[in-house]
């Protein structure tokens, strides 16, 4: 599963589960195009140029679409995105909250559908110029869901609908760009130990509400790792998947 000399992108790769996995992969000697909404990251492996930093949001195809074309123009071969870029809001649906649901679709949906469908163009143009020299196998998506993808919670109606789409996106384009040689596949993480989850609760008994049998929150690392697996030539029959790491949460 080496991961040397690989070229990946990460979005929303300035913290919490995205920095995991920035780090990860360059502990694996791969190169990481890194992109945040941040105005940049204060991590020294990103500011000493080991992985170049982007400004982007993502609810934006032309402040995508403009980082995806600096980033062809270093690499024509890029293996892999990982979508980790999303934001986490509250909504009360008895009181119509339009403008916090509208968001919430923006950034978790639409991102996901802009960054992927971007980067599928980004691989094609590639094999086009270098005539069908970018390898067919092993080009990987892997999309940052939730147990909200896959389940309904309280509170959360704009928030589950977004991450429910951000699952029919991925199996969708699973199906379609598969012939093609992608695979694509989203992680649906239970409660995990980041500024977002923390800032939602205020960090009052996270524990308590959110976590499963294992009676501890997640941490980034522990999700990067299953990311950074589905990424790999070890996940190669693996694909439209939605694998749920989340310590046991019902």
């Amino acid at each position: 599963m080496s991961m040397v000399g690989k070229v990946f992108i990460v979005t929303g790769g300035a913290s919490g589960i995205g920095r995991a996995t920035v780090k990860k992969l360059l502990e694996k000697s791969a190169k990481v195009h890194v992109l945040d909404v941040a105005d940049a990251s204060p991590d020294q492996w990103v500011l000493g140029g080991q992985a170049p930093y982007y400004k982007v949001d993502v609810s934006s195809r032309d402040s995508v679409k403009a980082a995806f074309d600096k980033i062809a123009a270093q690499d024509e071969r890029v293996s892999g995105l990982v979508h980790c870029a999303g934001i986490l809001r509250t909504s009360d649906s008895s009181t119509g909250e339009d403008e916090s649901v509208r968001r919430l679709w923006e950034v978790n949906t639409m991102g996901t559908w802009y960054t992927n469908t971007q980067f599928h163009q980004l691989v094609k143009a590639a094999r086009e110029r270098n005539a069908g020299a970018q390898d067919r196998t092993g080009v990987s998506i892997v999309n940052l869901g939730s147990m909200a993808s896959v389940r309904g919670l309280v509170a959360m109606s704009g928030y589950c609908a977004s991450k429910h789409a951000v699952l029919g996106l991925t199996r969708t384009f699973a199906q379609e760009w598969g012939p093609e040689g992608f695979r694509v596949n989203a992680v649906a993480p239970g409660a995990v130990n980041t500024p977002m989850i923390q800032g939602m609760t205020g960090g009052d008994n996270i524990n308590g509400a959110y976590v499963g049998a294992v009676k501890s929150l997640s941490e980034p690392e522990e999700i990067a790792d299953t990311i950074i697996f589905l990424l790999s030539e070890g996940a190669s029959s693996i694909t439209g998947q939605a694998i749920e790491v989340n310590g046991g949460w019902p």
